[in-house]
């Protein structure tokens, strides 16, 4: 790839151009956040830091160095000073090893990162370089067009392709490049499948270490493992289990031993390039065969329905509704009988789709359709939220602009769909509904694990910000009654007079006669403890002098300062680098230290301690939405110890967390693979992939719809400008 043949011109309005990680398709970038790769058992944060120890298989030192840094670009510059020392064979290899890097990049996070891939449509992925043309292309002239080898680019479109052509199959298992010494920390490197990323993924004895006692004690669910006896009960596939090792599996209880599943007898041609075989017996048919459009109104007394991505849908909870709505007109709304399907027809590409449970209404922007005696609801309900499908979804929804295209009725009833016979679709409901209540179950020992470790890791926090790290100071009353004592040499002070309070006013909308800036956000704030650079901010624009106020700098704090709970308020994030260009947005007080007097660091850990916290709770007014006002916070209390024990406890509170940090994002990534690892089971089951013909259920085979829920994500009130992640957002008729 070295010769002038290989180098590209591109125009920049025809291609897909990336140059920041921050840009709408940012996340192409080897320089990403939000992308884990596991190599051999080991969490690596990006494709960087992976792709960069790739160059030392004989240095581990530096390898552990490289992938221990969580910046991709701290990553990068660690490999400089070693560069010479890099393998001999480097620009031979590098390609090779930049596919494969690619690939895991991909297999690891298949969700996000393939539906970015196919974003990009059919156009030209550019990687846009002021230096770099080898991996890139330069702009040259006026800046629209580009000039370059452009190899990652190409590396990607070829990835794109094979995404286009195979799905998720392709990337089940990763197979090494043909490069000899391929190894990290000492190791060869293995081939990556996903059953193995599972059963990495799945804690060992020992997780939390002997220095962590109290977290030990704690009552840690049993379900949190994925046991051997799971592993039977989910009666995958060989291909697919996730406890493969022969010593530790359970054996087959006899009436259970012809109930493992494999694959149909026969199969025939289906003549859709989605699902190309099917089993013998099979029908492929238009959904207008299956089922009726449903338009009934006049029913306001029925209870309203909404839709959950992965759990279907399910009765609004409309007492405990964080986001309080007033449903007016409900007599315009379509009545959904029980077992009736409901999508939403801009967002059932997303799978949106579901069973009604019972009697219900859903808005007029939905489409209800009521099934014929030889469709299960519930198996169509199943196949129709396949990635297989929901891409068919796309090819037949219309619009102006792609992500707002709508799925209506008159061409739904035209997409094709897979038919089993009626008992079979009944039986592959009941394998799929048990499989559910084991993954169910799984996903909420995980959550119990978590909320016990954030517990844990809170009151590690409050203590050393309240009372410090001497167990033998003296303490002296505060007079404050949440507060209670404090050591006798530290302060107690006023927000106000340790730190300058600003609230934002900035908001989403970009406006013509203001300057681009990235906004930090309500969401950005209340998922994560750190606001930095190469962060998906939004774009949006502000004023000059918002610019000036509200730029975010090294050492600030940032707190969520109203919410539709009071829970919910004063939750902070701390900014560790000076971040140009970056403004604190709407919903959101910044708080900007007085060196001399406070490390934002510290200030960070005190607001988010619980006993502090607790004052904004009492704090915050409102009915249907509570605030806090600038007041409020300024008058706001933390107990304060002078800078150099600022300093020593905010890096005790680094290192007493850390491994609590990291089992918290062991469990979350637990979590993630075994919903890919449902997708994909599903997805093999309703497309006869899979035979279940002969399976019988057990006794532990069957959850309740309560159960079932923790199969969704878990619903959070992030503020009024984000919609709940697993959540599709029901229009309300005015």
């Amino acid at each position: 790839m070295s010769s002038r043949d290989q180098v590209r011109t591109y125009s920049r309005a025809e291609s897909v151009v990336f140059l920041k990680t921050d840009e709408p398709f940012g996340g192409l970038s080897n320089m990403a956040g939000g992308y884990p790769i596991r190599v051999n058992g080991i969490r690596i944060l990006t494709s960087e830091a992976l792709y960069q120890a790739c160059r030392f298989p004989h240095l581990p030192d530096v390898q552990r160095m490289i992938i221990s840094e969580n910046s991709p670009m701290t990553a990068k510059m660690r490999s400089k000073p070693y560069r010479k020392d890099s393998r001999r064979d480097w620009d031979h290899v590098r390609v090779r090893i930049m596919r494969w890097c690619l690939r895991m990049k991909l297999a690891n996070n298949w969700s996000a990162f393939s539906e970015l891939l196919l974003r990009t449509g059919d156009r030209p992925i550019v990687e846009e370089s002021r230096k770099d043309d080898f991996w890139g292309a330069k702009a040259v002239g006026d800046g629209s067009t580009l000039v370059g080898m452009n190899v990652l680019g190409r590396l990607l479109m070829e990835l794109r392709e094979q995404v286009k052509e195979h799905g998720r199959d392709a990337f089940l298992r990763v197979e090494l490049p043909d490069v000899p010494d391929f190894q990290l920390l000492g190791r060869p490197i293995e081939v990556w499948t996903l059953k193995e990323a599972v059963a990495l993924a799945t804690p060992q004895p020992g997780l939390f270490g002997d220095d962590l006692p109290s977290v030990q004690t704690a009552a840690v669910p049993a379900s949190a493992t994925l046991t051997p006896q799971m592993s039977g009960q989910l009666s995958k596939p060989d291909a697919l289990k996730v406890e493969g090792e022969a010593d530790c599996a359970t054996p087959v209880r006899p009436a259970e031993a012809g109930d493992q599943a494999s694959a149909y007898p026969s199969y025939r041609d289906s003549g859709l390039p989605w699902a190309p075989k099917i089993p013998e017996g099979w029908q492929v048919l238009r959904n207008g065969r299956l089922f009726s459009h449903r338009v009934e109104t006049g029913f306001p007394d029925l209870p309203i329905l909404e839709v959950s991505l992965r759990t279907g849908v399910r009765v609004r909870d409309m007492e405990n509704l964080k986001r309080k709505q007033v449903m007016s007109q409900k007599e315009k709304y379509k009545r959904a009988a029980k077992g009736d399907i409901a999508y939403n027809m801009m967002r059932m590409w997303q799978g949106a789709v579901g069973v009604a449970p019972v009697d219900g209404l859903v808005s007029p922007a939905y489409v209800v359709v009521k099934p014929y005696p030889e469709a299960n609801s519930a198996y169509f309900s199943y196949l129709f939220r396949t990635s297989a499908y929901m891409r068919e979804v796309n090819k037949f929804s219309r619009g102006i602009v792609a992500d707002r295209n709508r799925l209506y009725w008159e061409s739904f009833k035209q997409m094709p769909s897979l038919v089993p016979p009626r008992a079979e679709q009944d039986q592959i409901v009941a394998y799929l509904r048990a499989q559910d209540a084991h993954i169910a179950r799984f996903i909420k020992a995980k959550r119990e694990l978590i909320k016990l470790l954030t517990e844990q890791k809170l009151r590690i926090i409050d203590h050393a910000v309240t009372r410090g790290l001497d167990p033998n100071v003296r303490l002296k009353p505060t007079g404050i009654e949440w507060l209670g004592e404090v050591p006798e040499h530290w302060e107690v002070a006023l927000i106000k007079h340790i730190a300058d309070v600003r609230f934002s006013g900035v908001d989403k909308h970009s406006h013509n006669d203001e300057m681009p800036v990235r906004l930090c956000n309500y969401t950005d704030v209340y998922k994560n403890d750190r606001i930095t650079e190469d962060m998906d901010l939004m774009r949006a624009t502000a004023t000059a002098a918002e610019i000036a106020r509200l730029t975010l700098k090294a050492g600030d704090v940032i707190l969520t300062k109203d919410s539709e709970t009071p829970d919910d308020i004063g939750v902070p994030a701390w900014v560790p680098e000076d971040l140009p260009g970056v403004v604190c947005a709407y919903h959101l007080g910044l708080l900007r230290p007085i060196p001399e007097r406070v490390l934002g660091e510290f200030l960070f850990r005190a607001i988010g301690s619980a006993r502090t916290a607790q004052q904004f709770h009492v704090l915050a007014t409102g009915v249907t939405r509570f605030a806090l006002s600038k007041h409020d916070v300024k008058n706001a209390v933390i107990a304060l110890p002078p800078i150099e024990e600022q300093q020593t406890i905010c890096r005790w509170i680094t290192d007493e967390c850390q491994p609590l940090d990291g089992a918290i994002a062991r469990a979350e990534e637990e979590i993630k693979l075994i919903r890919e690892y449902r997708d994909r089971l599903i997805a093999d089951v309703v497309t006869g992939q899979i035979d279940v013909r002969g399976w019988r259920p057990g006794p532990d085979d069957v959850a309740s719809d309560v159960e079932l829920a923790a199969l969704g994500g878990e619903e959070e009130n992030t503020g009024e400008e984000d919609l709940h992640e697993e959540t599709a957002s029901w229009p309300t008729c005015t």
